[in-house]
């Protein structure tokens, strides 16, 4: 009985793996089954400053490499046993992986539900007016943001928190998700060599801030991972969240908003065009870019090359099929969408 049960097991994380999902199923685990279990498990794992994810995980390690050397000195049979066990054990974990979290992938992108998206909007010229309206948005909050302050690296926002509730609610969550305290991460020196801002744990679901990031960097980046939070896995859609949830909170996260909108849209500009309108950058902005710049050289090449490439292919093996290219796609969102005009008023750029 014990032979076919881990049998099942396997053969139903294979199928989840590899077989389309009705999307009756993905629209019950997202809701109204995934609102329960993320409160309860990110209220649980908030009661600590311990990232319980790599606790677990390390706990996890150490027992299996101790299983190991015990299986390996013994008798071929255990050997074998030591096989079936480290395939059920993961299978089990991937299982687990997707019906807490990954089967979000599943579900269908922002771009394709969003019934004000407009392709037609992303234009070339939307482009370079929406980089130009973040360059004069972070210059004309640049002092109000530095003179109110930025969040703690393990602070919870409220006015963020707030806005973020306001998104979720306007993009059809029926439930307001509970807010994860950033954790600094004991893989910080891993996160610092591969260029990673911040990511959610997603098997107890936490979020995890690189505890090198610049105090104007924090807002947004919190933002972006608490949309993972609320369910939207790929890159492009957490991306468009956290914006419209930084954009609609204190000047220090709009602030934070508009930075990161001027360095990533602008980087998708002809390099004479990015040059004219980065020119525009006052002093203050052009000094935190910099900084975030400063801390970005402390990558590891080889490092950043690898671990990137393999997120891009965990993405899209979950059928997020842009990657991590999703990343340069919240221009097309918010230009796309116009729900840019619900935050900062006037005319959509």
């Amino acid at each position: 009985m014990r032979t076919h049960l881990r049998g099942l097991m396997v053969a139903a994380a294979v199928i989840a793996a590899c077989a389309p999902w009705p999307s009756r199923v993905t629209a019950y685990l997202g809701d109204p089954v995934y609102p329960v279990v993320q409160s309860r498990l990110t209220a649980l794992s908030n009661l600590t400053e311990v990232p319980v994810a790599e606790a677990a995980g390390a706990t996890a390690l150490g027992v299996w490499l101790l299983w190991t050397r015990v299986c390996w000195r013994a008798s071929p049979g255990r050997r074998g046993r030591w096989m079936a066990g480290t395939i059920v054990t993961g299978t089990a974990a991937y299982l687990w992986f997707l019906l807490v979290w990954g089967h979000h992938y599943r579900a269908p992108s922002l771009e394709s539900t969003l019934s004000d998206f407009v392709a037609a909007r992303v234009t070339p010229a939307a482009v370079r007016n929406l980089a130009e309206h973040a360059v004069r948005a972070a210059n004309q909050l640049h002092e109000a943001a530095h003179a109110e302050g930025f969040p703690g690296p393990e602070s919870v926002p409220e006015a963020l928190a707030r806005s973020w509730h306001r998104v979720e609610a306007r993009l059809g969550r029926t439930r307001a998700s509970v807010p994860s305290r950033p954790k600094r991460p004991w893989m910080a020196p891993y996160l610092r060599a591969a260029g990673i801002s911040g990511l959610l744990a997603p098997f107890f679901l936490e979020t995890y801030l690189n505890p090198d990031l610049t105090p104007p960097e924090r807002p947004y980046v919190l933002a972006h991972e608490w949309a993972h939070l609320s369910g939207f896995a790929r890159e492009e859609d957490a991306s468009f969240v956290g914006v419209l949830a930084a954009l609609g909170a204190d000047a220090s996260s709009q602030y934070s908003a508009w930075l990161m909108l001027t360095s990533e849209v602008a980087a998708q500009l002809h390099p004479v065009t990015r040059a004219i309108v980065l020119d525009a950058l006052d002093e203050g902005p052009r000094r935190d870019l910099q900084a975030v710049a400063e801390r970005q050289r402390a990558r590891v090449a080889w490092l950043d090359r690898a671990a990137w490439g393999v997120y891009d292919r965990a993405l899209r093996s979950q059928g997020a099929t842009e990657g991590v290219a999703g990343y340069g796609r919240v221009a097309t969102l918010l230009i796309g969408s116009g729900q840019l005009t619900d935050v900062v008023g006037g005319e959509s750029p």
